[in-house]
């Protein structure tokens, strides 16, 4: 494994001894997959990251606790220091024994103490202690985003040890939150999350109720699967300091859901309206949705249907604009003479 970090990370053969690569590199490549970046834990991190002659940034805030990343091309390193300067005890503060794996840069040992390999093997997430979470408790949503990402198993006891502390995922800072959040229900795999959500009594906290679990399809957008799970997305948007974006996409997928004429598609835009579809099946509906030209632009401004109509500027003037682009994306006025008979009309 030494040799295959060395070929995607060449810059670790710069660094000193007692540095080893930890966690989710290590993870991926067991699996096959080529990690996009590196960990390193090391007695030195500050002195590592400068070593390699890049700029430095400082990752966290406070002293003791700092990380720091240095971005060489396409390579990401990112450097922390060894917990009580020993790999045995840094590894035994992880989160699960997946990501407690290490190789020792010096000598190109894979150092698995818990049982990281055969746990991959078994496809299994597993916690390496229970208060291991209590340092954490972001750890807890971190097991479901593991769990959805890879199509694994969390143990039964790491189960357990999320339910009795899932209330405790209100203390972590909401951005930390609203990042596993993305990441779980952008994966294409939602009635596994929702249920493992379910299973480990995170969606009380986070949703504020207990989820339904009786859903059809699993390729819905982020927007239509918060559609689908949260009641008040204004007020979800706020707790979790969600982008204003992300709330308005929430927001037209509910209301569509009940409501999806040619014109309200339109109105939501292509981007919006083409994640419909997948959300009606994840609730049982195999709706076939016409979905209107979007590329269709109204045959006349608003000063021109005043014109045509002979009324003032108004409310009317929208009615009618309205009514003239549905006939529109209906395929029933095609021309500019056909839209101006429309108005007269």
């Amino acid at each position: 494994m030494k040799t295959d970090l060395l070929r995607l990370f060449p810059r670790l053969r710069d660094l000193p001894a007692h540095a080893y690569v930890v966690g989710g590199a290590v993870r991926d490549l067991t699996l096959g997959i080529a990690p996009a970046d590196v960990d390193v834990a090391c007695l030195d991190p500050l002195a590592c990251a400068r070593a390699f002659r890049r700029k430095v940034i400082r990752l966290g805030r406070e002293e003791h606790l700092s990380a720091y990343r240095v971005v060489d091309g396409p390579h990401v390193y990112d450097f922390a220091a060894l917990l009580d300067s020993s790999i045995d005890a840094d590894l035994a503060r992880r989160d699960f024994t997946i990501n407690a794996m290490a190789v020792d840069l010096a000598s190109g040992e894979l150092l698995d103490p818990h049982g990281g390999r055969k746990d991959l093997e078994h496809r299994l997430v597993r916690m390496i202690d229970a208060s291991n979470f209590d340092d954490d408790p972001l750890r807890m949503l971190k097991a479901v985003r593991m769990a959805v990402r890879f199509g694994f198993e969390i143990d039964a006891k790491t189960l357990e040890a999320i339910r009795v502390r899932a209330k405790c995922i209100v203390d972590v800072a909401v951005e930390r939150v609203a990042y596993e959040l993305t990441v779980i229900f952008s994966a294409n795999a939602f009635r596994r999350a929702v249920s493992l959500l379910r299973e480990t009594g995170l969606d009380l906290p986070l949703f504020g109720r207990s989820l339904d679990t009786d859903f059809h399809a699993d390729d819905v957008s982020l927007a239509a699967a918060l559609a689908l799970l949260v009641v008040d997305a204004h007020a979800f948007a706020k707790r979790w300091r969600l982008s204003d974006a992300l709330m308005r996409e929430i927001q037209i997928l509910q209301r569509l859901v009940g409501l999806h004429t040619l014109l309200d598609l339109y109105d939501a835009g292509e981007i919006i309206a083409r994640q419909l579809p997948p959300l009606l099946r994840a609730v049982g509906r195999d709706d076939r949705i016409p979905f209107p030209d979007f590329a269709i632009k109204p045959l006349l401004t608003g000063d021109e249907i005043a014109a045509i109509a002979g009324i003032e500027a108004g409310p009317r003037v929208g009615v009618l604009k309205r009514a003239l682009l549905e006939a529109e994306l209906e395929g029933r006025i095609t021309s500019p003479e056909g839209a101006e008979r429309f108005i007269r009309d």
